[in-house]
């Protein structure tokens, strides 16, 4: 019988012994940020269009 094993899709930022600089942590945090500025901009428009449409 053959084993399924999860195939894990993870990037590692710097090493283990060292810690992430205070510019790799501010960057890190800005790139976030503005993903979900982006997802809130595309979710208020999927709603817009929604509500538009009549059912």
């Amino acid at each position: 019988m053959k084993n399924k094993s999860k195939e894990l899709d993870v990037d590692f930022i710097g090493g283990q012994n060292k810690p992430l600089t205070k510019e790799e942590q501010l960057s890190i945090s800005v790139f976030i940020k503005q993903l979900k500025e982006k997802q809130g901009k595309s979710d208020k428009r999927k709603s817009k269009v929604s509500e538009k449409q009549p059912t």
